[in-house]
C-alpha cells in the first residue's frame, strides 16, 4: 500500500477526485462509492429489499455464466465502469460477453449487459432512469435492465444508435435476452414477498 493512498468515507461526499485518486483510494465499508462529474458520491449499502429483488437475477445470470463459459467472460456484482473521464459507476450487475473486447480490462471495458435495481429515493431513481441511461447509451452498453420493485416492473433497454429501444415487463412476464440465449427469469420471482 502506498503512503499516499487516500482513505475515503461518507464524510467525503462531494470531494473532487481524479480518476487515478478514485482508482487508488481505500473506501470505508459498507458504503458504496461512485465518481460523478469528478466528485465523490456516497451511497448506502444495499439493504435487504434491494438484495431480495436482485437475488433471482444474480442467481440466474451467475448460473448461466457457469454453464456457458464460452459465451460469458465474467459476471461482476457491483462492477466498476468508467462512463467518461469524470464518471465512474458501480452497476449492481455487469455481464461481459466473450468476444472482441475479451482482452480489455475494467473499468474501461464496457459491459455488454447491465442490471440496476432501483432504490427508494428520488435521487436514486433519477440516477438509474435518467443519468445512467444516458451514460450507458453513450458508451454503448448493449442492454440495460432496470428492475423497479416500486413499480413492480422491469424496463429492458436495448441499444440503438439514437437511443435505447424500450420494452416494459410486468410481474407476469419473463425476462429473456438475445445476448444470453436460453436464459429465462420470471419477473414475479423478484417481487414476491
Amino acid at each position: 500500500m502506498s503512503a499516499t493512498t487516500i482513505r475515503l468515507g461518507p464524510a467525503d461526499a462531494g470531494l473532487r477526485l481524479t480518476k487515478t485518486e478514485f482508482a487508488d483510494a481505500q473506501f470505508q465499508e459498507p458504503y458504496l462509492y461512485e465518481r460523478i462529474q469528478g466528485r465523490l458520491v456516497v451511497m448506502s449499502p444495499a439493504g435487504p429489499e434491494h438484495r431480495f429483488v436482485s437475488r433471482p437475477f444474480r442467481r440466474q445470470v451467475s448460473g448461466y455464466w457457469d454453464r456457458h463459459p464460452d459465451l460469458v467472460d465474467d459476471v461482476d456484482i457491483e462492477g466498476w465502469v468508467a462512463t467518461s473521464e469524470h464518471d465512474d459507476r458501480m452497476p449492481d450487475i455487469c455481464v461481459y460477453l466473450a468476444g472482441p473486447s475479451s482482452s480489455e480490462v475494467v473499468p474501461e471495458r464496457v459491459p455488454d449487459l447491465v442490471f440496476e435495481f432501483v432504490s427508494g429515493s428520488r435521487s436514486d431513481q433519477e440516477r438509474d432512469y435518467i443519468q445512467k441511461r444516458q451514460e450507458y447509451h453513450r458508451i454503448a452498453v448493449r442492454e440495460y435492465v432496470i428492475v423497479d420493485r416500486f413499480k413492480q416492473q422491469v424496463l429492458v433497454l436495448r441499444w440503438q444508435p439514437t437511443d435505447f429501444e424500450e420494452t416494459v415487463l410486468s410481474i407476469d412476464d419473463t425476462y429473456k435476452t438475445p445476448l444470453l440465449p436460453g436464459l429465462a427469469i420470471a419477473v414475479r420471482e423478484a417481487f414476491q414477498e
